[in-house]
């Protein structure tokens, strides 16, 4: 498996994980406060999600990036696969800011403008992953 790969495969299922328990957090503070989702105490647990999955990620990779140190990272391959895999995920991540900015100018509440924004980050990364993995497993897109 190759440096990039690994790192694709890592951010997959450190952002799946986090994007599940912070859903889960909001769920369960919903259910058992008997509240509407916008009414719920949702910064600490997004703020978190974000700061932890940042961090680990980060520590991750400088970990990857030390251990292979002296040979090299990506080929012409890589980045074929990578360019194909941000493609993807960019007109998703585009679409979300649109969708984020039309909900501001409609003056919509913070929570939903929040979590819009949060859960179009997490496919466009998602699309991202999913199609650079494939092109990993499956040979370059053509």
């Amino acid at each position: 498996m190759s440096f990039e790969h690994r790192q694709q495969v890592i951010g997959l299922i450190l952002g799946s994980l986090l994007f599940i328990a912070y859903w889960a957090v909001i769920v369960v503070r919903a259910a058992s406060d008997d509240f509407p989702f916008a009414q719920v105490d949702w910064q600490g647990p997004m703020l978190w999600a974000l700061i932890i999955g940042g961090a680990t990620f980060a520590v991750t990779y400088g970990v990857s990036r030390f251990r292979a140190r002296g040979t090299p990272i990506s080929d012409e391959r890589d980045t074929v696969i990578l360019m194909h895999g941000e493609a993807a995920g960019s007109g998703i991540v585009g679409m979300t800011v649109l969708a984020t900015l039309i909900m501001l100018a409609l003056d919509a509440d913070t929570f939903w403008v929040a979590n819009v924004l949060f859960v179009g980050t997490f496919l466009g990364s998602l699309a991202t992953s999913g199609v650079t993995i494939a092109g990993y497993r499956n040979g370059e897109p053509a």
